[in-house]
């Protein structure tokens, strides 16, 4: 599921040295300087006119001769030699990387902000690392490198000036002031910047704390010279004047920055809460999968995403955001090192890990830090959300919290979807034999005829019933005759080929469906279904009818027809040789009539979830297709024990009701004594409660996803 590689050819794919967020905010910058026309201008200057959507992404990854080209553009368009260093400097106002201002906000503090230059600078660029030499409480002293050893772009360094300039204004002070005592371009090892702001801003304790001196300067002026006491006056008045504009200007500041940390927060918030939306509403397994690296990756912008899901006991990667099968694998065997991980796990250098060492080897996408979060819900862990970054220590606190976030949100939305692909692989397996059911039998020839219509492509169908299974059932018990049933399905099955598909409708009836193949092949399959059905159990040997489309008609009711009247054949050149059917033969329309009654169940009972309508569905269809006397259910499950209908005691005629091979109850029918049950109503009998089981116990997984919801809700 890993994405394909983009063209070599594609400019913005040609290396992944400059994070998207640094195109993001030259255009975005020049649309504010020029309007779109600057836009338009840059981009076509720059050789990239078509490009702008990808270069708005902030996901999006590009070589540094692209970054360079688009500074030069930039530059050129605006006619300002400090393009660059004004854009980073209102790389704040630009609407511009939402996420990482949240990130950076969340860290309290400037001084806090350049500790984790490091780790902030990795949105930026992977080519380029930025070195915290010196801290202060007040100033800060950073090292710039090209980790390629190549030469730094002059309006790279402006760039960065601009950028680390607006930092304090993430909490409403003034703008850094930056120097740049030291460049690479003009020979220097490496760049450095000293960069000093306001250590804090002026709180409104402190102002009322300088108004008290004020006061009490006041005061002693009185007692120590009165004569004074008009020019004290004054100047404490003065002071405590400029004490007041102070603080109404901290105030605004303060107002300013719990604003925009209160909006961002927001924004944070309603991504989470239209991702979960999101997750939960798709109950596809393999559109879920994707959708769960997409929105994480939306939201923690810069960083790469694999998911691992646990599979048969291990863990194997099911969706990623474009890593290499090399980096897939290297992931999925440290997951399988790391065993059943119940907390985020964050590496910041994968160097030094030798299980991840070679993530940071790939050529094409080097990975150099990663911060995996186990998916765990209700207490079983289903799989690992892995973010990974190009360059090392790079995840901000707010960073592991929003992929743990996403983690939660993952683990939820993967139970959702497996207990819905349970619940539908019940609604259309056969509960004895595993077999698809009668239902889908119906679905999947409609969908196949439709498909036949559109590409012209031949398709088959084979209705096989056994011959010798009532005598077997008769003389041996239900007990046998389930497992001669299994033991004919699973034959059946085996000789499918990989494209075909094996039904059970009901009793000893089973079908086969062969997309694209013609009547000629068709009878091959069936000669070797049959013989593989005869070898499983001697007592037992099939007959078969095939009908192909379109050479045996263009409708399912006239292919259904078709190869039903081919069974009957068969069964009569049996009979005619001495080998005697294990029933007799019966008219075709008898056999549509008693497939339509099934039929019809199926659909009602698809739409059905509560345990009582399925019951009085079931009683009310049986009861309109033959005159019983009595109809019962009784199920025993647990603390669920139900009746519907007469009560039955000895029913004339039952078949169990079971699910996954387990028997749950039984469905009895009773009737007048002049009535007769024919093997036509044992078969209708079966297939009923065969639906029965799958509709109760669909209903079941219904009520226990409702409850999870519940719980989760509260």
């Amino acid at each position: 599921m890993t994405r394909p590689a983009a063209p070599a050819c594609d400019p913005l794919r040609e290396a992944r040295e400059t994070g998207g967020m640094t195109s993001r905010i030259m255009l975005g910058y020049a649309e504010r300087a020029g309007g779109r026309e600057a836009v338009e201008a840059v981009l076509e200057h720059a050789g990239l006119a078509g490009r702008e959507a990808e270069l708005r992404d902030e996901n999006t990854w590009f070589s540094f001769a692209t970054k360079v080209r688009l500074f030069e553009a930039l530059v050129a368009v605006l006619d300002d030699p400090e393009a660059t260093r004004r854009a980073g400097a209102a790389a704040l106002e630009l609407n511009v990387g939402e996420g990482l201002k949240v990130a950076l906000r969340a860290l309290g503090s400037p001084r806090l902000v350049y500790q984790h230059i490091v780790r902030a600078n990795g949105r930026f660029s992977a080519r380029h690392a930025m070195e915290l030499l010196e801290l202060g409480t007040g100033h800060a002293r950073l090292r710039f490198v090209d980790v390629t050893g190549a030469a730094i772009h002059p309006l790279d360094c402006r760039y960065n000036v601009g950028l680390l300039s607006c930092i304090p204004a993430l909490f409403g002070q003034p703008p850094a002031r930056v120097t740049h005592p030291v460049c690479a371009v003009d020979g220097g090892e490496a760049c450095m910047y000293e960069v000093t702001w306001e250590r804090s801003a002026l709180t409104v304790r402190s102002l009322l704390a300088s108004g008290a001196a004020a006061g009490g300067s006041l005061l002693v002026a009185a007692l120590a010279a009165p004569a004074l006491l008009p020019v004290a006056g004054a100047v404490a008045a003065t002071a405590i004047g400029a004490i007041g504009v102070r603080a109404a200007r901290t105030r605004r500041a303060s107002w300013r920055r719990l604003e925009a940390d209160a909006s961002e927060q927001a924004t944070v918030a309603e991504r989470l809460n239209a991702s979960l939306q999101d997750l939960v509403s798709e109950l596809r397994l393999e559109e879920l999968l994707d959708k769960i690296v997409h929105n994480a990756r939306a939201a923690v912008a810069g960083k790469e995403f694999a998911l691992l899901v646990d599979e048969d006991g291990g863990l194997t990667c099911r969706g990623s955001t474009g890593l290499p099968p090399a980096s897939v694998a290297t992931l999925e065997c440290w997951a399988a090192e790391a065993g059943d991980l119940r907390e985020p796990a964050l590496v910041e250098d994968v160097v030094v890990v030798p299980a991840l060492a070679a993530l940071a080897a790939d050529a094409d996408v080097p990975m150099r830090s990663l911060c995996a979060v186990p998916l765990v819900y209700r207490g079983d862990a289903v799989g690992l959300l892995v973010a990974l970054s190009a360059q090392a220590r790079t995840f901000l606190p707010r960073d592991v919290d929003l992929v743990r976030s996403y983690g939660v949100q993952a683990a939820i939305a993967l139970s959702n979807a497996r207990l819905f692909a349970a619940q539908h692989a019940l609604a259309v397996r056969d509960g004895l034999t595993g077999l698809l059911n009668h239902r889908e039998f119906h679905e999947a020839l409609d969908r196949e005829l439709a498909r036949c219509r559109r590409s012209g492509a031949p398709a088959s169908i084979v209705l096989v019933d056994l011959d010798g299974f009532k005598q077997v059932n008769d003389a041996s018990g239900h007990a046998e005759g389930d497992r001669v049933l299994r033991d004919a399905a699973a034959a059946l099955a085996g000789a499918c080929r990989g494209s075909d598909l094996a039904f059970r409708l009901g009793g000893d009836e089973f079908a086969l469906l062969l997309p694209e193949t013609t009547a000629t092949a068709a009878r091959r399959v069936a000669d070797r279904a049959a013989a593989a059905v005869a070898a499983a159990d001697p007592r037992t040997s099939a007959s078969y009818g095939v009908a192909s489309w379109p050479a045996d008609g263009g409708s399912k009711d006239v292919l259904l027809a078709h190869a039903d009247a081919a069974v009957y054949a068969m069964k009569g050149e049996r009979a005619s040789d001495g080998r005697a059917p294990s029933a007799p033969a019966h008219p075709a329309a008898l056999q549509r009539a008693r497939l339509q009654v099934a039929a019809r169940l199926a659909s009602e009972l698809a739409a059905l979830t509560d345990i009582d309508p399925i019951l009085a569905t079931v009683v009310a269809q049986l009861g309109e297709a033959y005159t019983f006397e009595a109809c019962a259910l009784r199920l025993e499950e647990g603390a669920l024990r139900v009746v519907a209908g007469a009560p039955v005691v000895t029913p004339r005629l039952a078949a169990p009701v079971r699910v996954e091979g387990r028997l749950w109850g039984a469905l009895g029918i009773d009737a007048p004594p002049e009535a007769a049950f024919g093997p036509d109503d044992l078969l209708l009998l079966e297939t009923v409660a065969a639906q029965v089981g799958a509709a109760l116990h669909r209903a079941q997984l219904v009520a226990a996803l409702e409850a999870a919801r519940a719980q989760r809700a509260a």
